[in-house]
């Protein structure tokens, strides 16, 4: 396995991890390509964080992607996780050590925010907790139509 920071010729690759990762657990809403590209290429700058993994034939099957931006209400900037998935199982755990050092190692992010799905392995919650994601919080979403 490969792992490295992501470049725009792995957008579509990213886009299919992507659908594939929201369509687990769907919820009734159009998944929107374009934007999903266009939020994966904004993310591929130094400012954000954007890594991939790639197999041994050159192919991505594990995505990492977060945004940082200003916090509305603290003095620093937060960082939000807006895509973690995994075609192969473990692809994606060097990836999350990667992120973890990355949000340690700036320290203009004062909080880094990540959401799981409602039924996600035990072993992951425990894994980013290992690496300092220790603060739990309630999410709760309104979805039209459910």
């Amino acid at each position: 396995m490969i792992y490295r920071k992501a470049k725009f010729q792995d957008i579509p690759a990213i886009v299919e991890i992507a659908v594939i990762s929201v369509s687990n657990n769907p919820l009734p809403v159009n998944i929107d390509r374009e934007a999903m590209a266009r939020m994966a290429q904004a993310c591929i700058n130094p400012a954000h964080f954007a890594w991939v993994a790639e197999d041994e034939d050159g192919k991505v099957v594990a995505v990492f992607g977060a945004c940082v931006q200003k916090s509305f209400w603290y003095d620093k900037m937060q960082c939000s996780v807006l895509l973690y998935y995994s075609l192969v199982k473990g692809a994606g755990l060097k990836l999350i050590r990667e992120f973890a050092a990355w949000v340690k190692g700036r320290s203009a992010i004062k909080v880094a925010v990540l959401s799981l799905e409602p039924n996600v392995d035990p072993r992951l919650i425990r894994f980013f907790k290992h690496l300092g994601f220790t603060r739990e919080t309630v999410t709760l979403s309104y979805v039209r139509g459910i």
